[in-house]
C-alpha cells in the first residue's frame, strides 16, 4: 500500500508540474503579442505608404491621357489666374473694420482692427475679388469672435501683434482655401486700436 500511495503522490506531483508549466510558460502569450504587434506594424506601414503615395503621386492618369479624378472643378482652381507670365498687380484686399469687446472682467475694453490681406499674385483679380466678397462675412465673424476671446494683455505689444497676424493668416487660409496651398501670404494691420 505504501508503494501505491507513493505512486499516487508521484503522479500528483507530475500533474502539478505539468499544469504549473502550462501557466508559467510565457511562449503562448508572448507569441500572441508578437503577432498582434506585427500585424499592427504592417497595417500602419501600408496605410502610411498609401497616404504618402496619394500625397506625392497626384491624380491618376487613365489610358486616354485624361485624369481619373472627378470632373468637378475645384473652386480654388477657378480663381487662379490662367496666364502666370504677366503676374497680376492685384495683391491687396482690405476687409471691413472689426470691433470687439475684449475679455476683461469688470471693465469695458474693446479693440478696433482694420485688416488688409496680401494675396498671392497667382489669383485672378476679378474672380479672386468676387470669391473674397462671398467669404468676407465669414472672415469678419471669425475675427470678431477671435478678438472677443482675447484679453488686454493678449493684444499688447509687438510680439502679440505678430502672433495675432500669424493666427489670423492661418485661419483665413483654412477658411478661404481648405485642402489647398495657402494664398493669403500676409495679414497687415491698417489700424489696431485698443480702448
Amino acid at each position: 500500500m505504501a508503494k501505491a500511495e507513493k505512486d499516487v503522490k508521484d503522479k500528483k506531483a507530475k500533474d502539478k508540474e505539468a499544469s504549473g508549466d502550462q501557466h508559467n510558460d510565457p511562449t503562448p502569450k508572448t507569441s500572441m503579442i508578437t503577432w498582434l504587434i506585427l500585424v499592427a506594424v504592417i497595417v500602419a506601414g501600408s496605410t502610411g505608404g498609401f497616404a504618402l503615395s496619394q500625397l506625392i503621386g497626384g491624380p491618376a492618369v487613365g489610358a486616354d491621357g485624361q485624369s481619373d479624378t472627378q470632373e468637378d472643378v475645384d473652386p480654388i482652381e477657378e480663381i487662379l489666374a490662367v496666364d502666370q507670365s504677366g503676374k497680376s498687380s492685384w495683391l491687396f484686399e482690405d476687409l471691413e473694420a472689426v470691433l470687439a469687446n475684449l475679455d476683461e472682467p469688470g471693465v469695458s475694453r474693446y479693440v478696433r482692427v482694420l485688416v488688409t490681406l496680401e494675396l498671392s499674385p497667382e489669383l485672378d483679380e476679378e474672380k479672386g475679388r468676387a470669391y473674397l466678397a462671398e467669404k468676407k462675412v465669414i472672415l469678419r465673424d471669425w475675427m470678431t469672435t477671435y478678438f472677443a476671446g482675447l484679453s488686454l494683455e493678449d493684444v499688447r505689444g509687438s510680439r502679440n501683434h505678430t502672433r495675432i497676424k500669424e493666427e489670423v493668416q492661418t485661419q483665413f487660409n483654412d477658411i478661404l482655401f481648405p485642402n489647398s496651398r495657402p494664398y493669403v501670404q500676409r495679414v497687415l494691420f491698417k489700424e489696431f486700436a485698443v480702448q
